[in-house]
Parts: C-alpha cells; structure tokens; sequence
C-alpha cells in the first residue's frame, strides 16, 4: 500500500496530563490503518487520492459511549462525515483540536450538549454507529482558525496543524501499546530475536527480512508485510509463558495481566496493511486528482 514518505516526521501530540480513553465499554485496539496510509477504500489500491489523516479505534459496536479524553470546549456537533455518521470536534485545554468521527447523528442530544459549551474529561459526547464500527480520531494544534479536520491530499506535504495522534492515543492505554511505528516494530522484532540491527534505523531490506523470520516462526504468511494476523501473531509471541499458576484469564486485556506476571505491558492493536517503510516514496501515478478546500468537514 502506498504510504506518505515522511508520515513518521509529523509531530506527536501531547495534550494535557493523562488522557481517557475515548471508547470506555471498548478494549483499546486501534490503527487498522495509520496516520499517512493510503485510502484502502473508494480508489484503486495504486491510485488512492488522499492519505489517512487520523487513526482508527475500531471493534467499537452500535451505541457505545464515546468520551471527552480531555477538558475540552465543544467546537462542533454533528458535523458531516462519511457512511452516515456524523462528527464531534473538540478544543482541548491543552490547545489540542480533536476530530472525533463515527457517531450516531443527534446521539449528543441525550447528554444535552451544545456547540460552544463545555465538557469535561470523561463526560459523555454521543454514540458510535455500529455499520462504522469505530471512532476515527485526528489530533491538529489548536489555533483560532480551526474549525474542522483539513483533507491531505496525495502529492501534497501534511496539513498545517496536523499532529500523530499515536502516542497520545498509547498515553490513553498505557505505554508501548502499539507496534504500529517502525521503532516499536524494530524493537518487536530484536525481542523475538529475528532483528540484530539498530531499531531506530528506518524500515529496510534487513528490516523485511527479518519480519518473514518472524512470520515462519509464528505460523503466519511469510510475506513480509506487516498485516492484521502477523501483528496479533507477534503481539501474542511478547506476551511470557505464564508459569505461576495465577495466569490472566483467556481474553483479558493484555495491559492488565494478573499481578504476579511481569508482563510487557502491549495491547493487541490493529494495523496498517502492508509494509511500514519510513523512506518508503510516494512515487505513484495518480490519473485523476481533484482538488477541495484544505478543510471540509468530511472524513480524511
């Protein structure tokens, strides 16, 4: 899949101290595809318009609760989105704009909320549509002019504003609980034993080799990308051999294992389909472009 080439260079939002996860009935799982991924959906694979401009928190079903993850002003409600759900946009007080996409049109209405007001960390916002199965979630820097996500197109460099949400979202969960940049990927693979090179080295030949390793050990494809089945595989392979007699139920939360097992604290999270390559170019033909507003209030 094409990927935009220095989508590993967009800065990190912070945010305020300690951000709620957004899905609280909804174990974390997120990032079926990344921050500066191609569209897998409307265009041809190869010739995709737009990159990603947020992550996915998916396996979210019909009417789960979404939350403020911060003290936050309220921007907009219901605004328009995609597959018929609608939109929450969110000025946090640690001057994140946050785009909040998949949820019921009107479910806000039942926590009597209204534009301009305010919601607290932790205060219900509205409802997930269950056919979008997700909350999409963008993190830009709050500036007087923002009012709603901006599109990224393909050929373009990243939209003013725009921050990776990813570690934002890991501080939600708890650290380390993705594999979805190449450094935890890297590390991942060192852990395991198949990679013997630097993990802060871009993606690169010994990098693929390494990974079609990791998938013949485990059972999996060994065609060196670095999809759903090769990231639960993998997650699954960190997690020790519990030998103490006091093992986390089948099931549970990585993230909360029993209390005498010293666990790496990852979640099994979702992926990007295809292969991370940090110095990956976006060096393919697009035949039809088409230009809009750098912000519309659609989904990326």
């Amino acid at each position: 899949m094409a990927r935009f080439a220095g989508w590993e260079s967009i800065p990190m939002a912070e945010g305020g101290k300690d951000p709620v996860w957004p899905l609280p009935s909804v174990t974390p799982k997120f990032a079926t595809w990344s921050l500066g991924g191609g569209r897998p959906w409307g265009c041809a694979q190869d010739k995709c318009e737009r990159w990603h401009a947020g992550v996915d928190l998916t396996n979210a079903p019909q009417g789960a609760v979404v939350i403020a993850p911060e003290d936050s002003l309220i921007v907009g409600l219901d605004k328009g989105w995609t597959d018929g759900t609608r939109a929450i946009f969110l000025r946090t007080d640690s001057n994140l704009f946050l785009v909040l996409g998949g949820v019921i049109a009107g479910s806000h209405k039942e926590f009597g909320l209204t534009t301009g007001g305010r919601v607290r960390r932790g205060e219900k916002l509205g409802r997930i549509v269950g056919s979008y199965g997700m909350l999409h979630f963008e993190t830009y820097a709050a500036t007087p002019d923002r009012t709603a996500n901006s599109r990224w197109w393909k050929e373009d460099p990243a939209p003013e504003g725009l921050l990776n949400p990813i570690n934002y979202i890991e501080r939600m969960v708890g650290a380390n609980a993705s594999l979805l940049q190449t450094r935890q990927r890297l590390q991942a693979l060192k852990d395991l034993g198949h990679y013997t090179g630097d993990v802060a080295a871009p993606w690169n030949d010994a990098a693929t080799a390494a990974l079609k390793k990791a998938q013949a050990a485990l059972g999996v494809e060994a065609d060196g990308k670095w999809g759903p089945v090769t990231e639960d595989a993998i997650q699954k392979a960190l997690q020790p051999t519990c030998t103490s007699g006091k093992c986390p139920a089948e099931g549970a939360d990585p993230s909360t294992p029993a209390s005498d097992v010293p666990v790496r604290s990852r979640i099994v999270g979702g992926v990007i389909a295809g292969v991370v390559v940090a110095s990956l170019t976006a060096a393919i033909a697009v035949t039809l472009r088409r230009r809009r507003p750098a912000a519309e209030e659609t989904a990326p």
